[in-house]
């Protein structure tokens, strides 16, 4: 063969191996987790393309100039080798393993993120692909990249005729791989790859805390490092108890800090995990468990809580809650596998300290099965048995609780007196009196502070309470005739407010009890919109009280409509900033109209176990002590739930709702709408409400195409396998979790069992 009809041989092959890398990169995904090895084969073909330019082969033809070397017989054997391979290479390497390609990865049942059903890429599935399919893929690549690589080395550019047409060398891929100094360029492709890297670990920490479940984050902790006065808290950094249960020699595992209610617990806890946080070198995990917020019904949601935190501190604490998770193939971890994932941790990772407030909070406290506290510190109590973990908690005295800490080997405990909070009360009184009362002299503050701190007995909370007698048009006679009549204790405080509701004439006393009732049992904490309007609704309205709306909500009602009525029991605050990412449309609104989306909370967590001992409408009964608080939490939930029933079946609640009208006329539907599958799963349903249940799950019911369209827009927005339009009231009371009332639908309604308008989910009821 004459030589330049080696080289003419060669054309053909190159335009052959330049179609084969080009179908192999039209396999590559979109999704951001393979980006990295996207811009390496990006790189690679780039490369080849510009050898072939650089030797004379392009665009089908072979130049005149072309590189004098292809017409070598042995550098043509070669030059042929190499772009065969590179043309058998898509027979070899198959499909990248991208996300795309991962047809074995599970299906999971529907979740709450749409992002995780049909043709999308799941969060897990990217997961998946970066933690096993990157180094299949890696592999292909660079099995590329060095095929491309020797052809610059066999035939470089840089040898090629110095004629007028000779080209310029071109950059070979080991200028990108391995001197970058020498090529710009490499830097700034290193750089965007070491991004494209974050971007993947950050998603897949993020698939792990969607896995984990924990509770979203709440405003405990910073609110009270806000509430906290200047230095303030610090006696218990210097207590014995706290310095030898640091020590990482100490056999002290466990520290429980207890302490009557109003003390400043959780303000003491936060000052202490700031100073672990300043000091330890061990990774630091701590929950704070509030009745206000998410996770107080469910003990374990601590556990959730401190992985997820671990995860985020630690790479080996998220390496190992990694293995955890790949090797199963739930989308939310179940109660056992946390428990699992949280052994491994603190075995693998040591020295881990861990802080729980507020366990008394949790709703759970006296039930025996799996998501008791008692469950709970027995399950905590078996994880940290030989290892180096130490935990903190902080609560209350409750005997529920001492039992169960009571099992640990080398635990400790401190109990909080008045003196010990003596000085920061002092300090707390002072401020609070400076800023109620700036136009008294400094004696007259002093005297005031001191008597507050001294009737209060150690409880912060009662100096608290205690602001709003604090006038400043008074004198000082009278400021301190009020706090001498003031009774000490809280229950005593309660019982003076609770006294007053009762005396009121019937209609503001029913408007004080519903705001109380709402604040006190909603499921989140409401804002004064909704609140608002959900006192007015009643379980036998005819129509939505539309009349009896407020012309204006501004401060002017909000003292007198809520505050004034229900006195010390309740307070207005700002949104939590939690609240304000769940919710963003309240961060716009909230500019404009901040008082309206302010949240009502109790003043304090004892307000409502102090409300579940007293007597509402409805909730008369004989029994006493912590059956009776149990019968009128069940009764106060039902109330709710009826309520809510029955404001979902008027047509008229729905307007403007569903296409997301700013001026929408009921700002209560956020609530219900946000918690609808939550509203109803109550421990304990009345004959009454389950009649209403039944009633409302009916094909009749005249709201059911607001909720087809609710559920359709909402919840299953873009869920290409959903029959959108006939979503069933029998899917609807599954989701749910009704269980009578699917057998009620079933049996007396005859509904279809083998309903698929969610497609091929399967139902579980919890």
């Amino acid at each position: 063969m004459e030589p330049v009809g080696l080289a003419v041989g060669l054309v053909g092959l190159f335009s052959t191996c330049m179609d084969v890398v080009q179908r192999f990169d039209s396999y590559r995904t979109a999704g951001r987790d393979s980006r990295q090895l996207d811009a390496q084969l990006n790189a690679t073909m780039h490369l080849f393309e510009k050898w072939g330019e650089g030797v004379g082969i392009g665009n089908g033809e072979l130049s005149d100039d072309h590189h004098p070397d292809l017409d070598n017989p042995r550098t043509y054997a070669v030059v042929q080798g190499l772009l065969n391979s590179i043309k058998d290479f898509s027979s070899t390497s198959n499909e990248p393993s991208s996300p795309k390609g991962l047809q074995k990865t599970p299906s999971f049942p529907l979740s709450g993120d749409p992002s995780t059903h049909g043709s999308k890429i799941s969060r897990w599935q990217k997961t998946t692909w970066a933690l096993r399919g990157k180094l299949k893929q890696t592999s292909h690549v660079q099995a590329l990249a060095s095929l491309v690589s020797d052809l610059y080395n066999v035939v470089s550019p840089d040898t090629a005729s110095t004629s007028p047409k000779a080209l310029t060398r071109n950059p070979s891929f080991k200028d990108l791989s391995i001197n970058p100094s020498e090529q710009p360029y490499a830097v700034d492709i290193r750089e965007l790859l070491r991004k494209i890297e974050e971007e993947m670990e950050a998603e897949k920490i993020r698939d792990l805390h969607l896995w984990l479940g924990a509770p979203p984050p709440n405003d405990v902790f910073n609110d009270s490092n806000d509430k906290r006065v200047q230095e303030t808290c610090e006696w218990m950094l210097h207590r014995n108890e706290f310095i030898e249960w640091q020590k990482p020699s100490s056999s002290s595992k466990l520290l429980w800090i207890k302490g009557p209610a109003g003390f400043g617990k959780t303000v003491l806890c936060a000052r202490i995990v700031q100073e672990l946080e300043r000091t330890a070198q061990e990774p630091v995990a701590y929950f704070f468990l509030s009745s206000r917020y998410d996770g107080r019904d469910d003990p374990f949601s601590a556990i959730r809580a401190w992985l997820t935190m671990m995860i985020q501190r630690s790479p080996a604490a998220r390496d190992i809650v990694t293995k955890t998770r790949l090797s199963q193939h739930e989308p939310l971890a179940s109660q056992a596998t946390i428990l699992r994932a949280f052994r491994e941790l603190i075995g693998g990772v040591p020295g881990c300290i861990l802080v729980l407030d507020g366990l008394d909070e949790c709703t759970r406290m006296t039930n025996t099965d799996t998501k008791s506290v008692p469950h709970f510190l027995q399950e905590l109590r078996i994880a940290i048995t030989n290892t180096t973990t130490k935990i903190l908690i902080s609560s209350r005295g409750d005997p529920v609780i001492q039992q169960g800490i009571s099992d640990f080997t080398g635990y400790s405990e401190y109990t909080i007196i008045p003196d010990d909070v003596g000085p920061d009360l002092m300090a707390y009184s002072s401020e609070l009196v400076k800023a109620k009362l700036p136009n008294k002299d400094e004696p007259t503050r002093a005297s005031i502070a001191q008597k507050m701190k001294t009737r209060s007995e150690g409880q912060f909370q009662w100096v608290k309470l205690q602001e709003g007698s604090l006038r400043k048009g008074r004198s000082r006679k009278q400021l301190e005739r009020e706090i001498d009549e003031t009774p000490s204790g809280l229950d005593s405080l309660y019982d003076r407010e609770w006294n007053r509701i009762n005396t009121m004439g019937d209609s503001d006393k029913e408007r004080a009890l519903s705001l109380l009732r709402w604040t006190a049992f909603a499921l989140r904490p409401l804002t004064v919109y909704e609140i608002t309007e959900a006192v007015l609704l009643t379980e036998d309205m005819d129509e939505l009280p539309v009349d009896e709306m407020p012309d204006c909500v501004d401060q002017d009602y909000v003292d007198s409509m809520i505050l004034e009525l229900c006195g010390s029991l309740i307070e207005v605050r700002h949104v939590s900033s939690s609240e304000s990412i769940e919710h963003p449309e309240r961060i716009q609104e909230s500019e404009e109209d901040s008082v309206g989306f302010q949240e009502v909370h109790l003043s304090h967590f004892s307000v409502k176990e102090y409300l579940l001992l007293k007597t509402f409408p409805g909730t008369g009964t004989l029994l006493s002590g912590e059956k009776l608080r149990v019968v009128n939490e069940r009764i106060h939930e039902n109330t709710l739930a009826k309520h809510i029933l029955r404001f979902i079946g008027f047509p008229e609640a729905w307007e403007n709702f569903l296409d997301n009208d700013q001026e929408a006329t009921w700002r209560f539907m956020s609530y219900v709408t946000g918690e609808i599958i939550n509203c109803f799963r109550l421990k304990t349903i009345s004959l009454d409400l389950q009649q209403a249940l039944n009633t409302f799950f009916t094909s009749e019911n005249k709201t059911w195409g607001f909720i087809r369209k609710f559920i359709a827009s909402k919840i299953l927005d873009g869920q290409p396998d959903i029959q959108e339009t006939s979503v069933s009231p029998l899917v609807m009371a599954i989701f749910c979790g009704l269980e009578d009332t699917v057998t009620y639908l079933i049996h007396e309604q005859s509904c279809d069992v083998e309903d698929r308008s969610l497609g091929d989910q399967r139902y579980h009821l919890r």
